[in-house]
């Protein structure tokens, strides 16, 4: 299973998408979900590897027939490349890749998941990245520091805790109570 990172370049909101495999056609569904849930991006960068060099020549083929290009008139994607052997170039979100990787060592460990808890992990650290301040915090600030995910839904996201979460015990919450 791989992992799909896209960010945006303005407000750094993540969001990861797992994909069974490296080829174009996993990607490309795996670009129709992010675009079904967050929009049609009108400018893509990416890196060069060879699933993200064939899929937007199967993009184009697609924005090339006439009903799509009916549709799709306004929302026309540009597909651009980071230089080769230039990773610094996408330093930004080879960053948040890093914490991504980071934060599933610490959380998955040697642990062996099925898709499904690998989904929910996943999801998970994306809440997490998107809940990362973007500006500087100062220990005398009281408000909220300023997140991607009050540019996305205009609020913090809050996550469920675990069934048998130690949160349970502090909220006088047992499990006869369910």
């Amino acid at each position: 299973m791989w992992i799909c990172l896209f960010t945006c370049c303005i407000t750094r909101a993540v969001h990861l998408e797992v994909v069974p495999n490296l080829t174009a056609q996993a990607f490309l569904r795996c670009f129709r979900r992010y675009v079904a849930r967050r929009s049609t991006p009108s400018f893509v960068i990416s890196d060069n590897a060879k699933t993200f060099k064939s899929a937007p020549k199967e993009l184009e083929k697609i924005m090339n027939d006439p009903s799509v290009i009916r549709h799709f008139t306004q929302e026309r994607i540009k597909w651009s490349y980071n230089l080769e052997k230039a990773p610094w170039w996408g330093g930004f979100y080879e960053r948040l890749v890093k914490s991504l990787k980071s934060g599933l060592k610490k959380t998955i460990g040697r642990a062996k998941l099925t898709q499904d808890e690998l989904v929910t992990v996943v999801a998970e650290a994306e809440m997490i990245l998107n809940c990362r301040p973007i500006t500087y915090v100062s220990t005398e600030d009281l408000d909220e520091p300023l997140t991607p995910a009050h540019l996305i839904i205009g609020r913090r996201i809050n996550a469920l805790p675990e069934v048998d979460s130690p949160l349970d015990e502090d909220f006088g919450i047992s499990q006869n109570d369910e």
